[in-house]
Order: C-alpha cells, then structure tokens, then sequence
C-alpha cells in the first residue's frame, strides 16, 4: 500500500482484479449499512434493510444455507425485499429462482482509476452545491425521486447527510435544483450513487455536467478510485467518461 500524501491529493494506492470488486461491493453494502441496514433478526447471515432501499443481503465471505434451507429463507422474507446478486453466483441465484424470485433490476458495475482521469474544460459547467439543511435535503429527496420513479424515504436521506462518510450533491441550473448525486467514501474508493435527472431536465447535457464537477470534487478529495452502479440508461455515458465495466449485479425480488 502506497502512502498518503497531503490533503487534497491523490492517495497512491493500486488496486486490481478482484480487489477492484471487492471495493465496489464493499462500498454499496457499507452504504447500504449506514442507510440502516442490520442483521435481519432469525435469518442468520443476512443483512437487511428495513425500509428504503429495501435491500437483502448475504456477506461474500458467509457461506450460504443448504438448498432447502436457502429457499425456505428466502420464501419467509417480506416481498419488498431486493436480494443482491453480485458477479456470478449461481448457487444463490438457483435459490432465487427456486423461492420464486426473478430479476427486477440489472445494473453493470464499473470503477474508474483517477490518476488517469482528466476533466473537461470547465466552461458551462453548472454549479455543483452540497446538501448542507433539511430543507435541502427535502428537496434533494423530490428531485431524486422523480428522478428514478419512485419513493425514496426522506429520513433515510437526512440519516446520510449527518453521516462522516456521505455526501449528498445537487447540480443548480437556472436556480434550479435539476439532478442529484450521493457520494460514499470508503478508503481510497468513492462510489457515486443516486445519479438522476428528472424527465423534465433531460437532453440539455445536465448528467455529463453533474458527473464532471462530481469526478473533479472526487479527484481532489484524495480518492484514488470511483465506483459506480450503471443502469442501461447511464452506461453510456459513464463509458465515455472513463469507466470500465467490472461485472453484473442482478438485484431479485418475489414474484417477478
């Protein structure tokens, strides 16, 4: 491991291969924790999350039940439960399947080095602030819901902007609040989570503009690296921007 140069430069730390998943991994579910999630109570070796985002989950480096037992877990968690499954794992997956689950969301998970990136020319750029009120909070929470389509829990967000690790971002436009960003720092990785633009906002260069300052805030920080979940719609312009496809993460709830 590398050392830490001062504050606001890069951290000198290379990670590769599986370490590279691992911290995307570690990153989400971390911040799936401090979102609040806990051990879910009578089902030994899963994590979960309460309300939104209503994630379920099984550590990597816990062994999983037998088949029958796996599937037995799985029918008794409640219906809103999303189960994660990273890379490939087919054994979880067959028990999800098994347990009548199906796919209902698919996201790529992509990582960019930042002592290659370079940013953009900043000239029309559009101003990044920091949620710093509940008002802003508040607001934060309508436009990211609108965003993605659906409910986002508004105490859970107030949660993150009190947290030391978290960072919750909005680009302004015309004095507007028009898209949003959550940052998570652990070690030398920061994923860049909740990405949206409502449907009003899109076409104009609103999310390419948000992700340059958001990278560029991340580079000074002393990040070495950024993590990041993509939906079909964002990867694109996550690629163009530098990030490199890492694996798949299928995300499965009952009755799909």
């Amino acid at each position: 491991m590398g050392k830490l140069l001062t504050p606001g430069n890069m951290i000198e730390v290379q990670l590769n291969g599986d370490a590279l998943d691992k911290a995307n991994i570690d990153n989400l579910t971390a911040l799936w924790t401090a979102m609040g999630a806990t051990p879910l109570p009578d089902h030994a070796g899963v994590l979960a999350c309460d309300r939104w985002p209503n994630r379920f989950w099984f550590p990597r480096e816990g062994a999983l039940p037998a088949a029958e037992s796996l599937k037995t877990l799985l029918r008794q968690l409640p219906a809103r439960a999303m189960v994660p499954v990273f890379a490939q794992d087919p054994e979880l997956e067959q028990g999800l399947r098994d347990a009548g689950y199906g796919v209902a969301l698919e996201q790529q998970a992509m990582h960019l080095d930042l002592a290659h990136w370079q940013p953009a020319p900043a000239a029309g750029g559009l101003p990044l602030h920091r949620v710093r009120s509940a008002d802003e909070a508040a607001s934060w929470t309508e436009v990211c819901s609108a965003a993605f389509s659906y409910h986002i829990d508004a105490a859970v967000i107030e949660q993150l902007v009190r947290h030391p690790d978290a960072s919750l971002w909005w680009a302004e436009r015309n004095g507007e609040m028009v898209a949003t960003a959550l940052l998570f720092r652990t070690g030398v990785v920061t994923g860049i989570h909740m990405v949206g633009v409502p449907e009003d906002f899109r076409g104009l260069g609103i999310a390419r503009s948000l992700m340059q300052a958001v990278l560029t805030h991340c580079q000074a920080s002393g990040a070495r690296y950024t993590t990041l979940q993509a939906s079909r719609m964002g990867e694109g312009l996550y690629r163009q921007l530098g990030f490199e496809h890492r694996f798949q993460i299928a995300s499965f709830r009952r009755g799909i």
